[in-house]
């Protein structure tokens, strides 16, 4: 466990002699500058619909996006699992859903959101909910992610940010100078009837499960 204090010392200077954001030791929503810099997909990712302007139609491709709030009818989806299937939000009618979008596979912020999911897997279970993890990652770096850290829930696979857009997930980023287009870490449980019953936005990895399990006890 690092000391408030040495994480401040720690995190005034990176590895190029710049300031460093803080809370980068424990929170990494981006690729490492060394991606950025060799992977063309890392820099020009699939960009996300325009805004609309006063005047011009709803792209429904993209609604409700950052306007989805709770009471509001979670938006359908069909997604590629770790599961060896699609997977629907609609199966899960009748119970309750913690849909969670993180930003990639494997990295230490992440990491411990996912363990911290599935170490409270078996309360969630009493609570008659299920957990869904969404990212941009494909299914092959879920499978393995999932195996590594022995996780008990579905991985869905968002290549395209379809669905991520379609929850106002999909944002643009800035880590060492860089833009990129990635997602912003978020939690939406969702009813029995399908519609948003909470909605965590800019999630801090850090007593972040215990939080959700709180309002499954409402």
């Amino acid at each position: 466990m690092i000391s408030a204090k040495a994480r401040s010392k720690g995190a005034s200077r990176g590895a190029f002699g710049r300031p460093e954001p803080q809370g980068m030791l424990e929170f990494d929503d981006g690729p490492p500058l060394a991606e950025l810099s060799r992977d063309p997909d890392m820099a020009m990712p699939p960009l996300p619909k325009k805004r609309r302007s006063r005047g011009q139609q709803l792209n429904m491709l993209d609604y409700p996006g950052e306007n989805l709030t709770v009471g509001m009818q979670a938006p359908e989806f069909s997604l590629p699992s770790t599961l060896g299937r699609r997977v629907s939000l609609s199966e899960f009618r009748g119970r309750r859903v913690i849909l969670y979008f993180y930003p990639k596979d494997d990295t230490p912020g992440c990491t411990m959101e996912a363990c911290a999911f599935r170490d409270a897997a078996p309360r969630i279970e009493t609570k008659d909910a299920v957990v869904l993890g969404i990212s941009l990652d494909d299914e092959l770096s879920h499978e393995r992610f999932a195996q590594k850290y022995n996780l008990p829930f579905p991985l869905l696979s968002d290549k395209d940010a379809a669905v991520s857009r379609q929850y106002g997930t999909y944002k643009e980023k800035s880590l060492y100078g860089r833009s990129f287009w990635g997602i912003e870490r978020t939690t939406f449980v969702i009813d029995r009837e399908g519609k948003v019953e909470h909605v965590f936005r800019r999630v801090k990895v850090e007593g972040h499960a215990e939080e959700v399990m709180a309002t499954l006890a409402l």
